[in-house]
This record gives C-alpha cells, sequence and structure tokens, in this order.
C-alpha cells in the first residue's frame, strides 16, 4: 500500500505541477518504488499521441508490463538482421521459447543485398498482455498504420 501511495503522489505532483518537476525530489522513494514509477512513466510516454516510434534493446520482454499490449511494426535498424520472437511462454531460464510455444517467428533484415532478398524488412504484430517478444538486436516498434492500400476499386 506504502508503493502505491507513493506512487499516486509522485504522479499527481507531476501532472500537477510540471513546471516543478525538475525540483520533485524523488530520493524517499525506495529502488522498486522508482522503478515501478519508472515503468508506469513509460508506458505513458508509449501510450500518448504525440509519440512516433521507440528503440527496443536486444531482450525477453513482457507484452503489458515492459511493452505496451496493441498492434505494432517491427523493424529493424537499418543494415542489421534480426530474429525476433513472439511467444505465449518462456522456457524454464526465461531466455527463450518453452517447448509447445504458440506464436511468431522470424527474422527480419534491414539490409538491401542478395542474400536477405527474400527476407521481410518488417513484422506487424497484434500483441496482448502477457504474451513475450524476444529480439536479439535492437529493433524499432512504430504503431501499425494499417494494411496498404492495394488500389482494387
Amino acid at each position: 500500500m506504502k508503493r502505491f501511495t507513493a506512487l499516486f503522489l509522485a504522479a499527481v505532483l507531476l501532472l500537477a505541477f510540471p513546471a516543478a518537476a525538475d525540483e520533485l525530489d524523488l530520493s524517499g522513494l525506495s529502488f522498486d518504488q522508482l522503478v515501478a514509477l519508472r515503468d508506469q512513466l513509460n508506458l505513458a510516454i508509449w501510450n500518448s499521441k504525440e509519440w512516433k516510434e521507440v528503440t527496443v534493446p536486444a531482450g525477453v520482454w513482457t507484452i503489458g508490463e515492459d511493452i505496451p499490449a496493441g498492434y505494432w511494426t517491427v523493424r529493424p535498424l537499418p543494415g542489421d538482421y534480426v530474429s525476433v520472437t513472439y511467444c505465449d511462454s518462456l522456457d524454464e531460464f526465461g531466455t527463450g521459447v518453452a517447448a509447445g510455444w504458440k506464436g511468431w517467428n522470424g527474422c527480419l533484415t534491414g539490409r538491401d543485398d542478395d542474400m536477405t532478398a527474400s527476407e521481410p524488412h518488417e513484422v506487424s504484430l497484434d500483441m496482448k498482455a502477457g504474451m513475450y517478444f524476444i529480439n536479439r538486436h535492437t529493433v524499432t516498434f512504430t504503431p501499425y498504420a494499417g494494411k496498404p492500400d492495394l488500389g482494387f476499386d
């Protein structure tokens, strides 16, 4: 309850006094409280209308906690080649997929060469809370913009 109260007060202070945000004293919060506040702020930033894209470093991420649930387009950095996985369960070490997992796995390329010509440059996934996203290199997330117009009348 103390954690919730501290986070609630910090959020109220940030919202009520945006000009004084530089003067906000967070020294009384514990490490766990600061991490929770940071996570809440990151999700709020991702959900804002002004946000356009973010780079996500290599790692194992929980949808709904680390990455907001939603429809995302994922791209590798220019010149990079990356394996990405969107799955429902992790192995016992939490670093890869568990046996019998469900989801999507593939390689994406940011290269323009003959060896990677058949590889996709992006993938759009409707990511649900509680699922996992695994990337072995940094990728860029952008909000899904919809299917392209194919020109059929």
